[in-house]
């Protein structure tokens, strides 16, 4: 049997430097080191621009020269994903392109000729056809999804072939298996005998075991990942690949669909169509809103000229308030943060203001009205208690949520 691990190293902009610190001691560090004591290790690791430019801003450059020499190795594989760790479907195709292009300049910049990405990896594994269609115009191989693309269930990921898009000529496509990449998540393992028992008969098959992961957890998650990787690594119990290296190992190939989905999906949401619910729910009134006023600011700031250097200040700060979290954090599901919501419409305001001058006042006037809309919401949420009855509600419906994970994703 082969495991192919993926890990995705991530920070969020809301992230304080002193918490930053404090992860790349406690893990990018570690796996560093682990890897580099157990040199026949193989992983498959995202490493988002943004970080990698954050890294060296904090004086943690070790950690990517100790990513770089350990991808020469070829222990580490690279892959490809979108700079600000965006949510890729639910933008435009122009956009789509540009974050991911973004991603691909500055790393490259950091990690010179070793970043050549074969695969990607779609922020939060939030998948559509048009996703795979871009990243194919772009040149890459491979795509990571979560195993409910599959078929919209759960438990059904395959480990004895590999598959292809329909209509995407030697374009492949993997799918993460949720339960055990949960568990090691959540710490559960804590040597390889419980990770192999977990396993279970697989282990003496043809097959291959395909888990992704936050790499980043709490603090003690961090240290049972660890300890889980070096007793593995070091008892050579089972085998370890890259991705890329399953396309070799796997000879049989069938076409598939994906479906539209993302690694925090459930059965339900992608049987209602509504795959990245998390982050877009249109049930959810401050989603809507958050969206009018992203989309308003896309608009805006891409009809500037880009020749301008006030405006392409403006397109830079519109690149980084396209993060993620503050949909995630306004989905109620069961998550929510008022703060970080906030946070989030104001980057969005600023890449607007920065093009004062440049756009007409109406622009400016309709936007500032947005936001007033979308900052009455979410107070309206946080203290009539309306964002609690919702979170309650999600976790009586969706029980496998854990409300417990709030303060390791903040």
């Amino acid at each position: 049997m082969y495991w192919a691990n993926f890990l995705h190293i991530y920070q969020p902009p809301t992230r304080s430097e002193e918490d930053f610190r404090k992860i790349g001691n406690e893990c990018y560090r570690k796996l560093i080191d682990v890897l580099g004591r157990n040199q026949t290790a193989r992983i498959t690791l995202d490493i988002n621009a943004s970080l990698t430019e954050r890294l060296d801003r904090y004086g943690l450059s070790d950690v990517i020269d100790g990513l770089r020499r350990l991808a020469e190795r070829g222990q580490i594989e690279l892959t490809a994903s979108a700079m600000y760790h965006p949510i890729l479907p639910l933008l435009p195709h122009s956009e789509m392109a540009r974050q991911i292009t973004l991603n691909t300049e500055v790393n490259r910049k950091y990690f010179g000729e070793t970043y050549k990405p074969a695969g990607f990896f779609p922020p939060e594994m939030c998948y559509s056809k048009e996703v795979a269609q871009t990243v194919v115009e772009m040149g890459y191989r491979w795509i990571i999804v979560d195993e409910i693309a599959l078929d919209g269930k759960l438990g059904h990921s395959p480990g004895d072939k590999v598959y292809n898009i329909s209509g995407l000529k030697d374009f492949f496509v993997f799918f993460k298996e949720r339960r055990l990449s949960a568990e090691i998540d959540k710490g559960a393992y804590q040597n390889a005998d419980g990770f192999l028992t977990a396993i279970g008969e697989r282990t003496n098959k043809h097959e291959y075991l395909l888990t992704g992961s936050n790499c980043e957890a709490s603090e003690h998650h961090r240290m049972e990942q660890e300890n889980l990787l070096r007793d593995i690594y070091k008892s050579r119990a089972i085998g370890t690949c890259t991705i890329s290296n399953l396309i070799v190992a796997f000879k049989h190939v069938e076409p598939i669909e994906p479906l539209p989905s993302s690694w925090s999906a459930s059965e339900d949401e992608v049987k209602e169509g509504i795959p990245y619910a998390h982050w877009s729910n249109p049930d959810n009134e401050l989603h809507k809103l958050q969206w009018q006023l992203t989309h308003f600011a896309i608009d805006a700031i891409s009809s500037l000229d880009s020749d301008d250097v006030q405006s392409r200040q403006a397109r830079r700060m519109l690149d980084k308030a396209l993060y993620s979290y503050q949909y995630w954090w306004a989905g109620c599901r069961p998550w929510w943060d008022m703060q970080i919501v906030e946070q989030g419409a104001a980057a969005l305001i600023e890449a607007i203001q920065e093009a004062k001058g440049l756009l007409p006042r109406e622009v400016f006037s309709q936007a500032r009205g947005l936001h007033n809309d979308l900052h009455k919401k979410a107070m309206q949420l946080e203290y009539s208690g309306d964002a609690e009855r919702m979170r309650r509600e999600y976790l009586k419906s969706h029980p496998q949520a854990s409300i417990k994970q709030a303060s390791v994703l903040k």
